[in-house]
């Protein structure tokens, strides 16, 4: 799911756009002190004019779009990585942390990677290696709450207290209410007892993929990191992250289950666009097919 951006107004708060505006100001006092305040509206108005241009023309220009979708992804994976790490925190903590952190570092790697046009990986291939990670997260968040609620009443206490409702039924010479009373309580024993099963074949499932995500992550980091210009690069890494997104599919069983607020965003990993599919000049590495008008490198410091 694309994040609402205003094309507009990040035009308007654009640095080159600002940079723009305060030398056209400047200009404008200065040019006023020889040639009066003629020559301060005139310099106004001529802003105003390139302003408007510019609000017609550069917000529909594709590297723009790119530029501006790839940095409101950015703050959104941000605001979700720290509102998610918070939520752990408070959980008690998760042991598979240092495990997300070792995937992120890979990820920062590829960033990096990614901006050497000598490769044929690109930064959107990353981006969406960058959600996994967070949805990593909401998966740790998941077992941390888990953990959490291991405090209460186990199924071995439940599976007690039905072997004594039962054996009290068999006694007999009970009352009618009471027998029913005791029936009633029998059933509620069973269920609880089924559902603790089932929780816990979830909660192995969990623990499953949260130790196979990162070693598949770190699978495909090795691939990348050994043929960086490799022409079937593109086709590689789909088959790769789809297994990672299968292994992270079992959470939302999970957060079902134990009433857990769903941490990964279902735009993220269900409707987000398929990678590139291998470009028809793949066969030799090159720059300048990687480098299309619609993507944009931004050099800073990823998030």
């Amino acid at each position: 799911m694309k994040p609402e951006v205003s094309y507009w107004n990040a035009f308007l708060t654009h640095p080159y756009n600002q940079l723009v505006v305060w030398a056209a100001a400047a200009a404008g006092v200065l040019a006023s002190f020889p040639y009066g305040w003629d020559a301060l509206a005139l310099s106004l108005l001529a802003l105003a004019a390139v302003e408007v241009v510019g609000l017609a023309v550069v917000p529909g220009l594709p590297p723009f779009v790119a530029s501006v979708d790839q940095k409101a992804r950015r703050e959104a994976r941000k605001v979700r990585r720290e509102r998610l790490l918070g939520e752990i925190k408070i959980h008690g903590g998760s042991n598979h942390l240092r495990a997300w952190e070792q995937m992120s570092q890979r990820v920062e790697s590829l960033y990096r990677m990614a901006a050497d046009t000598s490769t044929s990986l690109s930064e959107r291939e990353v981006e969406q290696l960058d959600d996994l990670t967070v949805n990593y997260l909401a998966m740790c968040l998941s077992d941390a709450a888990i953990r959490a609620k291991d405090g209460g009443e186990s199924g071995g206490a439940a599976e007690r207290k039905l072997r004594a409702v039962t054996q009290r039924l068999a006694q007999g010479d009970l009352a009618q209410d009471e027998r029913q009373q005791l029936l009633r309580a029998k059933l509620e024993y069973e269920e609880a007892m089924a559902r603790q099963q089932r929780m816990e074949i979830r909660r192995t499932a969990l623990e499953a993929s949260l130790v196979s995500m990162p070693v598949r992550m770190e699978e495909v980091y090795q691939m990348v990191m050994t043929a960086p210009s490799a022409g079937q690069l593109s086709a590689l890494l789909e088959e790769s992250m789809s297994k990672l997104r299968t292994a992270e599919e079992v959470n939302f069983d999970v957060e079902a289950a134990f009433g857990i607020p769903s941490g990964i965003d279902s735009g993220t990993t269900t409707t987000q666009p398929p990678l590139a599919p291998p470009r028809q000049d793949r066969v030799t590495p090159i720059a300048a097919g990687r480098r299309t008008p619609g993507s944009v490198s931004t050099g800073g410091p990823r998030e």
